[in-house]
């Protein structure tokens, strides 16, 4: 912005994920996500009574105050494009008609394509796992997930858990001490992407119960690889995936629901799990040269 401004050019921003929410409802699931995850990390009451105070006040910073700043921080540029239709649905009201959205602006290469479909094919049966979908943190919903994954596995009680990315491992095996998950979850750390894709192609069931998307590569992935997915029906979810064989979505914070559909996936099964269709990076590029060259000739 400063640099634009100074020398007079034209300014445009790409918006990867939603920068604020409109939705009061939907601030409060994400307040309430980060309240579970210090809940489970508490040693004793008064810790407990201090964690929540952290969050909320945190929450409030985050996505209350720091609100106001980023909107007008927005007002600077000539052009706002957002990756995903459902980033300026979050954002609400001006937003909506004033910010640009592909639809979607991200996609997967030919690489990974022809991996993911290799894995696909080669495998024959599922393994007694599922997979945490997201990166591991409380906006992902990763105390949600090991929640749910308690219920689930009182009765499937061989079925694992299996957390891959860079995670604090000493925060989660609390957790999972608090949850009586000893011995259930597995941390598997950072893994190359062909593995984790294998990891993927491999589950019962990627559990994604993330509160913060704009287009979701967790489940595009799982889709690809024939893994049906259950997760939290949040904009960006529903609007790309709501109505794709082999995704499953509930109300957002309900656990509950959420234990509900893990399950009736691993003793039902599901009738078909199939991707949607893909924009190519080429087309994704020209579109984005387009908005350039029009930004440019304003």
């Amino acid at each position: 912005v400063v640099v634009g401004e100074e020398i007079d050019a034209p300014k445009l921003v790409l918006l990867q994920l939603p920068p604020f929410y409109a939705s009061k409802e939907r601030v409060v699931n994400i307040a309430k996500s980060l309240v579970m995850w210090r809940k489970l990390l508490a040693g004793s009451k008064p810790q407990e009574v201090l964690y929540v105070a952290e969050a909320v006040a945190k929450i409030n910073f985050v996505y209350e105050a720091n609100r106001r700043r980023l909107e007008r921080l927005l007002k600077h540029y000539e052009v706002i494009v957002a990756v995903s239709k459902s980033i300026p649905y979050e954002m609400g009201g001006e937003w909506v008609n004033n910010v640009i959205s592909m639809d979607p602006g991200v996609a997967l290469d030919e690489e990974d394509l022809k991996i993911m479909k290799a894995l696909r094919s080669s495998v024959k049966a599922k393994e007694n796992y599922i997979v945490f979908g997201g990166r591991p943190s409380f906006e992902k919903g990763l105390a949600e997930a090991l929640v749910a994954f308690s219920q689930v596995a009182k009765v499937h009680r061989d079925l694992k858990l299996v957390i891959t990315g860079r995670v604090d491992e000493a925060k989660v095996i609390r957790a999972c001490k608090r949850l009586r998950l000893n011995g259930k979850v597995m941390l598997a750390g950072f893994v190359p992407r062909e593995e984790r894709l294998r990891i993927v192609a491999s589950a019962k069931l990627v559990l994604y119960p993330s509160h913060v998307d704009s287009f979701s590569y967790a489940v595009l992935e799982s889709l690809y690889l024939g893994t049906p997915v259950v997760g939290y029906k949040i904009p960006a979810l529903e609007m790309y995936f709501g109505r794709q064989p082999g995704v499953r979505l509930v109300k957002e914070g309900d656990v509950e629901a959420l234990v509900v559909e893990a399950a009736n996936v691993l003793e039902k099964g599901i009738d078909a799990v199939e991707p949607p269709r893909l924009r190519s990076w080429e087309e994704i590029m020209e579109e984005e040269i387009g908005l350039i060259n029009k930004l440019v000739k304003r």
